[in-house]
C-alpha cells in the first residue's frame, strides 16, 4: 500500500532544494526540471518530500528516456546526511513507490519496473539497502 505524502506548495523553494541536493545538476526552468547530464535527451521530474517527518526535505528525481532500458526511467532518492552532505540512495532504472512500513523512521521503498517482482529497499539507519530482492 503506497504512503501518500503532501509535497511543498512552493515551486521556487522546491527548485532550490532540488538544485542543492543534485549539486546543481537539476535545474528548474519554465515549469520543468532539466538534468544537465541528459539535456535534451530525457524528460525529468523532481519531488521534494519529508519521508521521515523530521522537517528536513528529501528529494526524489526521475528522468525518462530510451537510454534507461526497458524501464524507460531512472530514479534516485537523495537524502541529506547528518554531516550536511546530500547522498544518493538509488540512481538506477525504475519508478518508486513509498510504502507504509517504516524502519527507523523512514518508509520502505518499492522499486517498480518491467516484470512481476519489485524489490523493496529499507532504511538501515544510514542508507537504504535491499530488503526484499527478486530471483533472476
Amino acid at each position: 500500500v503506497p504512503l501518500l505524502c503532501a509535497a511543498q506548495s512552493n515551486p521556487a523553494a522546491d527548485a532550490k532544494v532540488v538544485a542543492e541536493a543534485t549539486q546543481g545538476r537539476f535545474e528548474y526552468r519554465n515549469g520543468s526540471y532539466f538534468d544537465k547530464d541528459y539535456e535534451g535527451l530525457a524528460e525529468c521530474a523532481a519531488e521534494v518530500i519529508d519521508l521521515n517527518g523530521d522537517g528536513q526535505p528529501e528529494v526524489f528525481t526521475k528522468c525518462y528516456g530510451s537510454m534507461f532500458g526497458m524501464a524507460g526511467v531512472k530514479m534516485d532518492l537523495i537524502i541529506k546526511g547528518t554531516n550536511g552532505k546530500w547522498v544518493s540512495q538509488f540512481g538506477f532504472p525504475g519508478e518508486y513507490r513509498i510504502l507504509e512500513v517504516k524502519s527507523r523512521g523512514y518508509p520502505d521503498i518499492e522499486s517498480l519496473g518491467p516484470g512481476t517482482c519489485f524489490p523493496v529497499w529499507r532504511w538501515n539507519g544510514s542508507a537504504y539497502a535491499i530488503h526484499k530482492s527478486c530471483d533472476r
